[in-house]
């Protein structure tokens, strides 16, 4: 059904516009026309979640030299190597979401064992995921509580990028989990439908070929100017078809709206912009797994 609804969305974004053309005639990716899906992202999932606004926490952003390291220190890693350790936090399991996780990051345990606070901030992101050695998740609610009563209570967002908000919409969730890395998988299948649309590099492939990628949020000094980028993390020594494709990929990533991707937020107070990649590409397309999914 997931992959049903990919193409569908697909076929509807490729009849509606014109922004992506074919072999030489290839023009880049303008979601101001994906009409209401782009949209209805903007006013219900941007700008939410930025805890910058309210508080003096979550200033530090994780480096992308640090994230390279960690993919390859981490790349390898067995199921039984990504089990998250919650010693430092508070953890509940609300009644009324059932399978949902809540960690509190701050305060943390050590600094406050009880399991409410009744003064000052709170932090608690939902369903954190093992990403690369670290824990994350797109979603946090913050909140600021004044002699036991809550006063603040931030926006939170749903989704992690536009392309997971896109992919899939359920009709209606009453109860189970917040799956927001199975959107965000989605998300990633549907990134590589958008950008074979607009190629035609993949075409003239014999065989396949695979590389993984870190795309990262680029910021401007004395600007709010926002942008996206790739990095080759895989094969460290590419051959040149794999140097052509990456370079194909890494130009329809830096055409990709300021708003297209939200932030990470950790369990040590940092918030994180990138995103881990697989991509396999033959003659057929182009397959993008985040390896939150591998």
């Amino acid at each position: 059904m997931k992959q049903l609804n990919l193409f569908t969305l697909a076929i509807a974004l490729l009849t509606a516009s014109n922004t992506f053309g074919q072999a030489e005639n290839v023009k880049p990716i303008s979601f101001d026309q994906l009409g209401k899906q782009w949209s209805d992202y903007e006013k219900s999932e941007v700008d939410k979640n930025f805890l910058s606004l309210y508080s003096g926490l979550y200033k530090e952003t994780v480096s992308v030299d640090e994230m390279k390291q960690a993919f390859y220190k981490n790349r390898n890693a067995k199921a039984k190597d990504k089990e998250i350790l919650y010693e430092d936090f508070i953890v509940i399991k609300p009644q009324l979401h059932p399978g949902d996780t809540y960690v509190r990051t701050y305060p943390t345990l050590k600094d406050h064992p009880e399991k409410k606070v009744s003064e000052g901030e709170e932090i608690m992101l939902v369903n954190p995921k093992w990403y690369m050695g670290f824990a994350v998740s797109p979603r946090a609610y913050y909140e600021v509580y004044n002699g036991g009563k809550r006063t603040i209570a931030a926006p939170d967002a749903w989704y992690s990028d536009f392309f997971a908000y896109a992919a899939y919409k359920p009709i209606l969730q009453l109860d189970g989990p917040y799956n927001w890395h199975q959107n965000t998988g989605w998300g990633a299948h549907l990134i590589g439908t958008l950008h074979a649309m607009r190629t035609a590099e993949h075409w003239w492939l014999k065989g396949e070929k695979q590389f993984s990628v870190l795309l990262y949020t680029k910021t401007y000094p004395r600007s709010h100017r926002v942008s996206y980028s790739l990095e080759l993390l895989e094969p460290q020594e590419p051959d040149g078809e794999t140097q052509k494709l990456f370079e194909d990929l890494k130009d329809f990533v830096e055409q990709i709206p300021s708003k297209g991707f939200a932030p990470y937020f950790t369990t040590d107070l940092r918030q994180m912009t990138g995103r881990y990649y697989r991509v396999t590409v033959n003659k057929c397309g182009w397959l993008i797994e985040d390896y939150l999914d591998l």
